[in-house]
């Protein structure tokens, strides 16, 4: 029985071969914004449009790599289409032609021997991907770079000319200051391979799902192992807007409160009243329409030494009155900040400031007379 059970186990290691010895460590940095751009890395004409998606880099303790590749690679079996205003295929200086679409490529751009130095520019295939080439190949730098572009063609020669011909589109069919958007479908989500040994070559350690067999084997990347376990483009989909034609500008959020000050009765925020004090607005300079932006809003007041909000007499002394601060219909605590992530490109963010909470049964022992605080608000990035 015992025997059975080890035997069992023993399979499951063999189905997921992954790297454990902490030799290699991996780590992917995706664009925080894709944007595209003319000669986009490592190429060198003003008729290749693209857009970098971002890099993986690998590091060892002087161990070799073994012919690296990108693995579950099943979603690159077509291009990705990508869509907006272009010109017709042979019409290089005619009209911009809206809800076009033409198909952009993963290219994979490999450092073997340093960064920055000679690429190897290899497109992404399916159901996986050498790096560099088919092999055997070892790889003897550390840091090991391999940056990821999103282009319009599929040359992996670096000084291509793309030319103004079906099925071809050179960077003059596009508009720039457009934004375009992707296909349905782009979600690419790719896994670090290598070989075991020295010696052999990618396609005698993938199988045809994109996974590696006994003779290969995953490498972590940022703690993740496994099929799809890089995200290459994460946080974009069809919900959000795609990538703008030149570099994006900076985006300036400007903040202003309806008032300055406010006076009301205690009565109209006793219990459950709340009463609305003031209104923040938020706009957003330069931003994708579409797109969400987040601001961090903290709120805090003059009565130091509580850690909530309260009144204060005007003659001093030590009476206050506690009382809850609403931001939007949340209740606030007190010097924590408030996630405001869904901000939107221009002026219609919105939110009113309401205090309520008060005791009524404390404020009527109270001596008569008027009661103040003064709020503070810091907007800061997250």
């Amino acid at each position: 029985m015992n025997s059975a059970r080890y035997i069992t186990v023993f399979l499951m290691l063999l189905l997921m071969p992954v790297l454990l010895f902490g030799a290699i460590t991996a780590t992917y940095y995706a664009e925080p914004s894709l944007y595209l751009q003319v000669q986009p890395g490592p190429y060198t004409s003003d008729t290749v449009i693209g857009a970098k998606l971002g890099f993986l880099e690998v590091t060892t303790d002087g161990e070799e790599i073994y012919s690296p590749a990108w693995g579950s690679t099943s979603e690159n079996i077509l291009p990705t289409l990508v869509y907006g205003d272009m010109r017709w295929y042979d019409q290089p200086s005619g009209p911009f032609i809206p809800l076009s679409s033409h198909p952009f490529h993963i290219m994979s751009v490999a450092y073997r021997h340093g960064y920055p130095g000679q690429p190897t520019i290899t497109k992404v295939d399916h159901p996986y991907s050498p790096i560099i080439d088919n092999g055997p190949i070892q790889v003897k730098v550390s840091p090991f770079r391999v940056e990821l572009y999103l282009v319009n063609t599929d040359s992996t020669n670096r000084n291509i000319k793309v030319k103004s011909q079906w099925p071809d589109r050179p960077a003059i069919h596009f508009l720039e200051g457009f934004v375009y958007t992707f296909d349905l479908l782009f979600d690419p989500a790719y896994s670090f391979v290598v070989a075991n040994q020295k010696g052999t070559k990618v396609n005698e350690m993938m199988n045809l799902l994109g996974e590696p067999n006994s003779n290969g084997s995953y490498v972590s990347v940022g703690g993740n192992t496994g099929s799809n376990s890089i995200p290459i483009a994460p946080g974009l989909n069809p919900n959000t807007p795609g990538m703008p034609y030149g570099p994006p500008q900076t985006v300036i959020f400007s903040v202003a409160l309806s008032d300055l000050s406010t006076t009301f009765d205690l009565a109209e925020a006793v219990g459950s009243n709340r009463k609305v004090v003031n209104t923040m607005t938020i706009i957003v300079y330069n931003g994708v329409v579409g797109a969400n932006y987040s601001q961090e809003v903290v709120f805090t007041d003059t009565s130091s030494g509580f850690d909530d909000f309260r009144l204060l007499h005007e003659e001093g002394g030590s009476v206050t009155i506690p009382f809850n601060l609403f931001f939007g219909g949340t209740q606030v605590t007190k010097g924590e900040p408030i996630d405001w992530d869904t901000l939107q490109s221009g002026s219609d963010n919105i939110k009113t400031i309401q205090i309520g909470g008060i005791d009524q049964n404390a404020i009527d022992s109270l001596a008569s007379g008027t009661y103040s605080d003064t709020i503070s608000v810091e907007i800061r990035n997250p």
